[in-house]
């Protein structure tokens, strides 16, 4: 039987809060870096680090044109970010080489998947330009041409 006379509300429903709003857990290193990685340009990484004003202030700069959210990955990476209260992240050592590896695995494939993209493009062209390019697509339905007199007929009043 609990006695309320002795007891506290807080004894019986214990909280990992501090103070109203001032939480003494740590933050996880993962969760920060896949948080900046994936949507720091929404400034999401400094919402769940307690920082909401220059959480809010990321989000209508769009993470500072991008480069607020580069630095800011690189701060989380080198383990040198902390929390609202100036707690580090918890296991930021042994994750350290994980984002490294992620970062460098997901810049290769980005960087080949434009590569690729540029070739591709500029086969295209190739291709069409070989094939005739503008004059044949231009050709009308006899096999000609159009000429300039019958773009001149047009009326195009805006």
């Amino acid at each position: 039987m609990i006695n309320f006379n002795k007891t506290r509300i807080t004894d019986l429903y214990p909280t990992d809060t501090i103070a109203i709003g001032v939480s003494k857990r740590q933050r996880h290193f993962l969760a920060v870096f896949f948080l900046s990685f994936m949507w720091g340009v929404f400034g999401v990484d400094r919402f769940y680090l307690g920082k909401y004003w220059t959480g809010t202030l990321k989000l209508l700069t769009f993470g500072g044109f991008g480069i607020w959210a580069l630095i800011d990955l690189t701060l989380i990476m080198s383990g040198s970010m902390r929390d609202k209260q100036g707690r580090e992240m918890l296991d930021a050592a042994k994750y350290k080489k994980f984002a490294s590896i992620t970062v460098l695995v997901f810049a290769l494939v980005l960087g080949a998947f434009i590569l690729l993209t540029g070739l591709s493009t500029i086969y295209m062209v190739n291709q069409f330009m070989q094939n005739g390019g503008v004059d044949k697509l231009l050709q009308g339905v006899n096999g000609q041409a159009p000429n300039l007199d019958q773009y001149q007929n047009f009326n195009i009043n805006f």
